[in-house]
């Protein structure tokens, strides 16, 4: 029982970022739950809700940090543009595929020139992974290249 927690000591990361994630969701649902209360509670002594509360609940999915509002000139208009025609360009693409390349490159020198006994097809299992990655990268930068996004 000892070894398994001296070999598996890297799955509490994982299972600790599971914890907070649902830790994070229920504490969202709750929240959640206690504005419709109150909304609930105006509704039932007949008076209005304050349109802060309304606002809230229409936009809880959508939190975004208030401090970048007085610099955001375009919105979400300008957003999309730059997440399609700049993220997702041919400069991206292409700039993906020559990192992940490189990355594949590197793991598999160092899968046949690493002194280290017993590292060789750990190495190798991370360059044929970051192989396949870099090949997905270039055929997605061909396409990106040949069909550019419309404006």
């Amino acid at each position: 029982m000892d070894e398994i927690f001296r070999s598996y000591w890297w799955l509490l990361f994982p299972l600790a970022f599971f914890a907070f994630g649902a830790w994070d969701r229920w504490l969202a649902y709750q929240r959640s739950k206690d504005r419709l209360e109150l909304l609930r509670t105006y509704t039932n002594q007949g008076k209005d809700p304050p349109p802060e509360l309304i606002k809230a609940l229409r936009d809880e999915e959508e939190e975004e940090p208030t401090a970048y509002e007085p610099y955001d000139r375009y919105g979400r208009r300008y957003r999309r543009h730059y997440l399609r025609y700049r993220l997702l360009g041919p400069y991206w693409a292409w700039r993906r595929t020559l990192v992940t390349g490189s990355v594949a490159a590197g793991f598999w020198f160092a899968a046949y020139y690493a002194d280290l006994p017993g590292v060789d097809w750990s190495f190798q299992l991370v360059a044929i992974i970051m192989s396949c990655v870099a090949v997905g990268n270039l055929i997605a930068a061909i396409f990106s290249s040949t069909f550019p996004p419309r404006r």
